[in-house]
């Protein structure tokens, strides 16, 4: 499975979408503001919780300072996958020719023996599958490239460290420290408690990519794991099946 890298020129794009997506939301909501010098009671609103764009617009600073971190540049050594070519190395990649009207391409080895062999005339057909009989798979855990395995290591990090000074003492305050650090609500995913302690997943997936974090309660914090799911939109991150590993102790 090719990984998909994240090019900053298209990170600060769609930060601006979502900012100016915000923007136009205060602007409406001040047009509709009372006029300068009209009666105001002096009283302080409560502060408004943030609207899912905004936390997007949050998540999505996150997201670049993990791929700052792990660039190759980044000090330290969480380097990625895109480690600089030595100089006076070039690396070419064959062309694919096209192939006009009227032209075909070479014939493959094996094209022969693999043509479909015609079935006698007096050969029974062959049963169909029941209708509705087959169950769609589960979606499994994929694996990491260097560059993701990276990317997710550094937001486990900031995950542990902040559970630290606070426990997470069923999934509602775990839930609620993992959105004050920024992870958008609509991202944090309750699965079924583990031992007795509370558990949940983080979906870090972002313009192609893969990783996602498991972070299960203990008794003095947090263990945080962090995983590969299929990129697809349409794969829900509580259905990934992870592979089988050895429980860690608690």
């Amino acid at each position: 499975m090719r990984s998909r890298s994240f090019p900053k020129s298209v990170l600060v794009a769609a930060l601006g979408c979502l900012v100016l997506s915000a923007c136009g939301t205060q602007r409406a909501a001040t047009d509709h503001a009372a006029p300068a010098g009209s009666a105001v009671k002096a009283t302080t609103s409560p502060k408004a919780p943030l609207t899912a764009e905004d936390q997007e617009v949050r998540f999505i600073a996150l997201v670049g300072q993990a791929i700052d971190s792990c660039s190759p540049d980044a000090p330290g050594d969480k380097g990625g996958e895109g480690a600089a070519v030595p100089e006076g190395l070039v690396i070419e990649e064959e062309p694919t020719r096209i192939y006009g009207p009227g032209e075909t391409p070479p014939a493959v080895p094996g094209d022969a023996e693999e043509a479909p062999v015609p079935l006698p005339s007096d050969a029974p057909e062959p049963p169909s599958p029941a209708t509705g009989s087959a169950k769609p798979k589960q979606p499994v855990e994929v694996p990491l490239p260097s560059n993701e395995k990276c990317y997710g290591d550094w937001h486990a990090d900031r995950v542990v460290e902040a559970f630290k000074t606070q426990r997470a003492n069923g999934y509602d305050a775990m839930r609620t420290k993992l959105t004050a650090l920024d992870y958008p609500a609509a991202r944090v995913h309750r699965m079924p408690d583990h031992g007795g302690q509370p558990r949940a997943r983080v979906d870090l997936r972002f313009m192609g990519g893969h990783a996602a974090l498991e972070v299960t309660g203990t008794g003095s914090g947090v263990i945080v794991e962090v995983f590969g799911a299929p990129e697809t939109e349409d794969v829900k991150l509580t259905d990934v099946k992870r592979k089988p590993r050895l429980d860690t102790t608690m």
